[in-house]
C-alpha cells in the first residue's frame, strides 16, 4: 500500500497536479452545436479573419486544416504563428499582430478551433447557448 502512495506524492512534491496533467477545455459545446459565448466569438472571428484560406469549419482548404493541425502543436505554437506568421512548405500564414480584432481574439478563436480539433463540434454552424 505505501508503494502505491509513493508515485502520486512525487507528482506533487515536483509541481504536477491533475491540472497540469489533463487541461480543462476552454469551450463548451451542447446539443451538438451549441456553444459558449466565447467559443461563439471565435467562430465569428475565424470566418471573418481565418475561413478564406482554412475554409469555413477549418476544415482545409489554400491553409491547413487547423482541426487537425491543433493536435500537432501547442497553444504557445498556435499564439505564435498567428502572431508572427509562418512559411509553410507550400505557402505562408500572413501575421495578423498588426489585426487589433485577432489579437484581442486570440483566446477566442482558440477556443472554437480546439472544439473542432477535439471533435466536440463538427463541421457545422454553431449557435450561441441560451
Amino acid at each position: 500500500m505505501k508503494k502505491l502512495m509513493i508515485a502520486p506524492m512525487l507528482l506533487l512534491m515536483v509541481g504536477f497536479s491533475p491540472s497540469t496533467i489533463a487541461e480543462e477545455a476552454p469551450y463548451t459545446v451542447t446539443n451538438g452545436n451549441e456553444v459558449d459565448e466565447q467559443t461563439f466569438n471565435g467562430f465569428r472571428l475565424h470566418r471573418n479573419f481565418c475561413a478564406r484560406c482554412h475554409g469555413t469549419f477549418s476544415e482545409g482548404m489554400v491553409g491547413p486544416n487547423l482541426a487537425e493541425s491543433l493536435n500537432r502543436i501547442t497553444k504557445d505554437e498556435f499564439v505564435e504563428t498567428v502572431t508572427n506568421g509562418k512559411m509553410g512548405q507550400i505557402g505562408m500564414m500572413p501575421a495578423w499582430s498588426h489585426v487589433p480584432q485577432v489579437m484581442e481574439g486570440m483566446d477566442e478563436i482558440y477556443a472554437y478551433l480546439r472544439a473542432r480539433a477535439d471533435g466536440a463540434l463538427g463541421e457545422v454552424r454553431p449557435v450561441r447557448a441560451k
